[in-house]
């Protein structure tokens, strides 16, 4: 009699704790987006929005943005529409945890027929980067926005550095790490000279195997 009350013990204990278990699986989905292609088209849409909010603020300010994404949450917009940045978003696949998002802009001048032209280069990355290879902006969304002569360069560099190392989330990071940090770095205010710049050149034909040629792109405002 011992027995069977022991044995329907363990099993209600067996049972409890595997209905805990179920509940605890079907509410992680939820709760940390599980689905892994949703977590990329999730993450990639939260660095669209940055960027957005960036080349905005750049336009406004023209000089560089810094990186300080608090800036653009708590700078009103001069449209009258709330701030720059108006929502705080993380990778998903962070599971709650709040790392910024990688982010820069460089602004650069340059005069052509004695106009001065004003050019932005944003470069926003996955903090995840390392470990997911496709939370990456692609070229799709540059070609729907109005991307400067300068942000033209970077996204050449970039798709090559993409298409380069493919799946290797920890090579494509590190090479995309090493492409933001000049940008960031770099003194330089004028077009050519930033990518004229024997520094540039060298880690572009380390990170894409080519060198500099710019003739052909287009030049925007």
């Amino acid at each position: 009699m011992l027995k069977k009350q022991r044995g329907n013990v363990i099993f209600w204990i067996i049972s409890a704790l595997l209905a805990i278990a179920l509940v605890l699986v079907l509410a992680l989905p939820g709760k940390f987006k599980l689905d892994p292609e949703k977590n990329t088209d999730d993450c990639t849409t939260y660095m669209k929005n940055i960027w957005v909010a960036i080349d905005n603020y750049m336009q406004d300010y023209k000089k560089d943005f810094e990186g300080d994404l608090d800036l653009l949450r708590n700078t009103a917009n001069p449209n009258g529409k709330g701030t720059y940045l108006s929502e705080e978003k993380y990778c998903p696949e962070l599971q709650g945890e709040k790392t910024e998002y990688i982010a820069f802009g460089k602004h650069l001048t340059e005069v052509v027929e004695g106009e001065t032209k004003y050019y932005s280069g944003i470069l926003v990355l996955c903090p995840n980067l390392d470990k997911y290879a496709k939370h990456i902006l692609d070229k799709n969304f540059y070609d729907n926005m109005s991307a400067s002569k300068l942000q033209n360069v970077m996204v050449n560099d970039l798709m090559k550095i993409d298409s380069i190392t493919k799946n290797n989330a920890k090579q494509k990071n590190e090479f995309m790490m090493r492409y933001f940090e000049y940008w960031k770095n770099t003194k330089h205010t004028e077009f050519n000279a930033a990518i004229e710049d024997p520094t540039f050149v060298k880690l572009r034909k380390d990170l894409t195997g080519e060198q500099p040629d710019f003739q052909d792109d287009p030049v925007e405002d």
